[in-house]
């Protein structure tokens, strides 16, 4: 079965093209995610179940109070109605609000088994020796091949071969990373018609390698960037001035985000020492000329790395940093695989790739997590500087 891929380039195209000045928003906020939790919780159900209305409408109203352990036990409760009910809808939105809440591998199982694909021959977590395993996303965002690389390393160990359809852009780091591992890429062919004993999803694998959240952390491998390039990298932005280096962006295509206005880094950038690397896509001029005012002479914008189109040479761009400071976005979820010291500052959305409460993120062991917490963003902004001010102090042209 094809599984449908967004048109990538038309994607591209917008973001490459977007002035993404954060808007201040006014006391809309609170409702805003309000809105976004009930919409996430809206009964996907096909089937008319007073049960699964009740649990959705809880679960709705615990995630309001921000009632973590009520809102787990909620989505335990509608994971179950989805099997009971045959209903992979439900089992997928239920497993993906578990994911959030901290549920471990009761997440894997129902994000896993509802994306199965039928008629195929699903791994289910026997004996790899001697056979071959092929391995996609199904769906989902790129974030999907950064947050589950690790659990490539053992199954790499325990399949005869193993095959991996990737985002075209994130070939290389996979090669480079897993030399042992058979690479394609996505759109390049039909994986039903790949010569495989079993496929598997990424979440069929975190469900027979990960147990639990300390298993998660246990066998964290970071992608593996160009080296040279790196080293090229961080030479030419130290050449600049002394670092140490730190890695930032602060917009989205997302309008439903909550961002930081640009005058909320102020003093971020004003407080911290060292040079300051645009992570960000689009149109950064706008932007740029603002945070200029704030931090003279220490803004460098590197007009050889597009993110967009040459995701291997963004990669080696923050592999040759001392820290990231940045919203929730692809660059936070590729400097965590890359295990590069990273702050990301949430808004109180409940966020997918994030969890919803705590400060640290099982898949990334170098990221910590900075959280809004119903205030204005210069609480959390100071906070954050706080972090990366932990995280380089000492650092100056070296590491």
């Amino acid at each position: 079965m094809r599984v449908a891929v967004p048109n990538r380039r038309s994607i591209l195209e917008k973001a490459k093209a977007a002035d993404l000045r954060p808007q201040g928003v006014d006391g809309k906020r609170l409702q805003n995610v309000l809105d976004r939790a009930k919409k996430f919780f809206r009964r996907p159900s096909r089937h008319a179940d007073e049960s699964v209305e009740r649990h959705m409408s809880l679960m709705a109203q615990s995630v309001e109070r921000r009632d973590w352990q009520a809102a787990r036990d909620h989505a335990l409760a509608l994971g179950l109605l989805g099997e009971q009910l045959g209903d992979p809808g439900l089992v997928k939105k239920a497993g993906r609000g578990l994911r959030r809440l901290g549920a471990g591998n009761r997440a894997w199982q129902l994000i896993a088994s509802s994306k199965q694909v039928p008629g195929r021959p699903e791994w289910d977590g026997s004996d790899l020796a001697g056979r071959r395993l092929a391995v996609e996303r199904r769906e989902g965002d790129l974030a999907i091949f950064l947050q589950f690389a690790s659990l490539l390393g053992p199954v790499i160990a325990a399949a005869d071969r193993c095959t991996v359809f990737v985002e075209p852009r994130l070939a290389p780091l996979y090669r480079r990373t897993y030399p042992a591992l058979d690479v394609r890429l996505e759109g390049e062919g039909e994986v039903a018609a790949m010569d495989a004993d079993v496929f598997a999803c990424f979440e069929t694998l975190a469900k027979h390698f990960w147990p639990d959240e300390p298993t998660a952390r246990a066998p964290f491998l970071p992608l593996e960037p160009d080296r040279r390039m790196v080293a090229q990298l961080r030479r030419t932005y130290l050449d600049r001035g002394p670092g140490p280096l730190i890695g930032f962006a602060w917009g989205s295509l997302n309008k439903s985000k909550d961002l930081p206005a640009l005058d909320d880094w102020r003093a971020l950038l004003g407080n911290l020492p060292g040079r300051f690397i645009s992570m960000q896509y689009g149109d950064v001029g706008p932007a740029l000329s603002e945070f200029e005012r704030w931090a003279p002479g220490r803004i460098i914008h590197d007009a050889s790395v597009d993110q967009l189109s040459d995701m291997d040479r963004f990669a080696a761009q923050i592999a040759a940093l001392d820290a990231v400071v940045t919203i929730s976005n692809t660059g936070a979820n590729l400097a965590g695989a890359l295990s590069v010291p990273t702050v990301v500052m949430l808004d109180d959305g409940f966020r997918l790739s994030w969890p919803a409460f705590g400060e640290t993120v099982a898949t990334y062991p170098s990221v910590r997590l900075v959280r809004k917490g119903g205030q204005a963003w210069a609480s959390a902004m100071q906070e954050a500087g706080k972090r990366v001010m932990e995280i380089v102090g000492g650092v100056g042209d070296g590491r």
